[in-house]
């Protein structure tokens, strides 16, 4: 699941700019739009939150969203206000410690009895001396917030995309049609689809109004139909099926058109990229639990555990909240965040939007889960092997190598990611058996696969753990158009910033990020934007 960003020891963009370069040079040859640079990409999918907001009559307000309390004020001119931070994920913690910095404290109740929510890393579970990240993982070189937090802290991050680069074997493999794929391979087949995402990535960036509501009205089912004739074998249309499952967490079928063109996948001369837009740079190198330790020591003595919260009601215009066991305090200030999956099972007596609720019943978290297995050397470094991962056509989409950070291990660990139906065939609870029969395919490919396994295994339990009920946020067709005024935007100009409060109720959590919603980053970059929103507020 997820990822993450830090201190640029090497960002990784120069590969990228020529993994999009050829790519520019086929479709200028074509007479075609130019696929969008990350950068402009990323503006792109912001113009594209903007303008369908504008479309559906959610005009874009410094204040955020229309509520009638939407006229700030400081809460009974306390100069130090009672602020209730629900959520102790990554989300919560930076908004608490963005505002302790400046002098505001909040206190932050969290439902389990760990912190983190869906970061979570673990130390010698599959082997001496592993480093295992059983939630949030990757970071990417724009992923300012969780590079800052990591700056701030001292944390050490490792470079992924350096580390490929030491070694002669392929980074990614391609297992499809019981056989190895080789790069050359795929980016043939791939490159009239890839070439016809960035035509139409690039009709976005010309005219959002006229073409963003057509393509967030397809699935990407629908999409890979119309432009069959562009997908020569079949395994290549189950490679980029895969991408949804593994980034989104969900079936083809049931995601957004405008999902695949965020992810743009390249092809540049032979080298592909499936994931354009997503370097996956930077990975912690102690584990990304390391930000979460140091975010709660930032925050001693202003958090509570074995806290879920059962109501919210307003008073006045302050709020009422209600945990279990009957517990009640009162706040100035809330900021609510946690998952939606898990919002919409809270009684919520506040006056919201008939719209919003329905985004939080709505909106879902996708289902991804990790089966990590142990070997006691790394046998997939070979000719037929991969240095980072591999996809496939097997019983998983995706495999990465979980110890690539730690490079004085001869010992190794590969994280069997799972996405959509995927989740669903996987025996849960049974870690051993499920992570058996993936290694029992991986040794068709990889001979000596099996007899280097420990027989170590773990598998994750995001989709059934009842305070998370899910992976990370996916957009069903329709939804982006519909929903967009519920994101975060965030703009130099005020007038053109969007933020999610109801008055004094704020909102965070990755699926409010417009830029950033499934990552780590999405999730820090809203905690700070809402304590941003409450330090506004209370100034006015």
């Amino acid at each position: 699941m997820g990822n993450t960003k830090l201190v640029k020891p090497f960002t990784g963009r120069k590969a990228e700019g020529r993994g999009q370069l050829s790519q520019r040079k086929n479709l200028k040859a074509e007479g075609k739009p130019l696929p969008l640079t990350k950068k402009q990409a990323q503006w792109s999918r912001r113009r594209f939150l903007k303008l369908t907001s504008l479309a559906t009559g959610s005009a874009l307000v410094t204040s955020g969203l229309s509520h009638p309390e939407r006229v700030w004020r400081r809460v009974s001119g306390s100069t130090n206000p009672k602020i209730a931070v629900v959520g102790g994920g990554i989300a919560g913690l930076n908004a608490a410690y963005q505002l302790k910095k400046i002098g505001l404290t909040a206190t932050v109740y969290e439902a389990r009895e760990r912190l983190g929510g869906r970061i979570q890393s673990v130390t010698g579970a599959i082997g001496e001396g592993s480093v295992t990240d059983l939630g949030g993982h990757f970071i990417n070189t724009d992923h300012t917030d969780v590079l800052e937090l990591a700056k701030e802290f001292n944390i050490k991050l490792f470079s992924l995309i350096e580390e490929q680069q030491r070694f002669l074997f392929p980074g990614t493999a391609y297992y499809f049609n019981g056989k190895v794929q080789s790069e050359e391979e795929i980016a043939d087949k791939l490159r009239p689809l890839a070439l016809a995402i960035s035509y139409d990535a690039g009709l976005l960036d010309q005219s959002f109004e006229q073409y963003a509501p057509i393509f967030d009205s397809m699935s990407v089912a629908d999409y890979l139909n119309k432009y069959a004739d562009k997908i020569p074998e079949p395994f290549i249309r189950e490679l980029i099926e895969n991408t949804i499952r593994s980034e989104y967490g969900v079936e083809p079928e049931e995601s957004s058109a405008v999902q695949l063109l965020i992810n743009l996948p390249t092809v540049d001369g032979n080298k592909v990229e499936l994931l354009g837009n997503s370097d996956e740079a930077f990975v912690v190198e102690g584990g990304s639990g390391m930000i979460i330790d140091s975010l709660v020591q930032a925050l001693s003595g202003q958090i509570y555990t074995r806290m879920p919260l059962t109501r919210i009601q307003s008073r006045g215009s302050g709020f009422l909240l209600t945990f279990s066991h009957n517990y009640v305090v009162d706040a100035d200030y809330v900021i609510i965040a946690i998952p939606l999956t898990v919002l919409r099972k809270v009684d919520i007596q506040v006056n919201l939007p008939n719209n919003f609720r329905r985004f939080i019943h709505e909106v879902d978290l996708g289902a991804n889960e990790k089966v990590i297995a142990g070997f006691n050397q790394k046998v997939w470094r070979q000719e037929n092997g991969f240095v980072k991962e591999v996809w496939s056509d097997l019983k998983f989409s995706l495999a990465w190598d979980e110890s690539l950070r730690q490079t004085d291990r001869e010992n190794g660990e590969l994280v069997f990611f799972l996405g959509g139906n995927e989740v669903r065939r996987a025996q849960p609870g049974n870690a051993k058996l499920q992570g058996k029969k993936f290694v029992d395919q991986l040794d068709d490919f990889i001979p000596g696969a099996k007899d280097a396994a420990t027989g170590k295994f773990l598998q994750t339990r995001w989709t059934t753990d009842p305070f998370t009920r899910g992976g990370y946020t996916s957009f069903k067709p329709g939804q982006l158009t519909e929903f967009s005024e519920f994101l975060y935007v965030e703009a130099d100009k005020p007038e053109e910033r969007q933020d999610v409060n109801f008055g004094n109720l704020v909102f965070a959590g990755e699926h409010l990020s417009d830029e950033f919603y499934g990552y780590m980053n999405g999730a820090a970059q809203t905690g700070r934007l809402a304590a941003q929103v409450i330090e506004r507020q209370h100034q006015a």
